[in-house]
């Protein structure tokens, strides 16, 4: 497997701790479109609307990010209209194979030749 260094595109072959860095860094995050859970919950103006029998579209709710329906059923009982998932862009960590000379002090090294032997 030939794999290129993600910083300068130098081709390091098969990578390995004598020939490469295998990298966490600021410059592996990327931002990702993720299915994100998240609460409708009345307010005031929604409440209004239901007692008047109006409809009420999802964008007049409250919204709040959450893991499950069940924490927000938990977290906001009758507060809760319903959960609905949503698409939503995300940070997400990477990770990358460098070369030795693309190094950098900040990266957190997982493997690789810049990575002092135990013992």
């Amino acid at each position: 497997m030939k794999v290129k260094c993600f910083r300068c595109g130098k081709e390091l072959g098969q990578p390995d701790a004598s020939n490469a860095d295998y990298v966490i860094a600021e410059d592996t995050v990327a931002i990702e479109p993720r299915e994100v859970l998240v609460a409708l919950l009345h307010n005031q103006q929604t409440l209004e609307k239901l007692a008047e029998g109006s409809i009420i579209e999802d964008e007049e709710y409250d919204q709040i990010s959450v893991s499950s329906t069940a924490e927000a059923t938990e977290l906001y009982g009758e507060g809760l209209v319903r959960v609905v998932a949503r698409t939503k862009d995300v940070v997400v960590q990477k990770t990358g194979v460098i070369c030795p000379d693309c190094y950098r002090d900040t990266d957190f090294l997982i493997w690789g030749v810049h990575k002092p032997c135990a013992g």
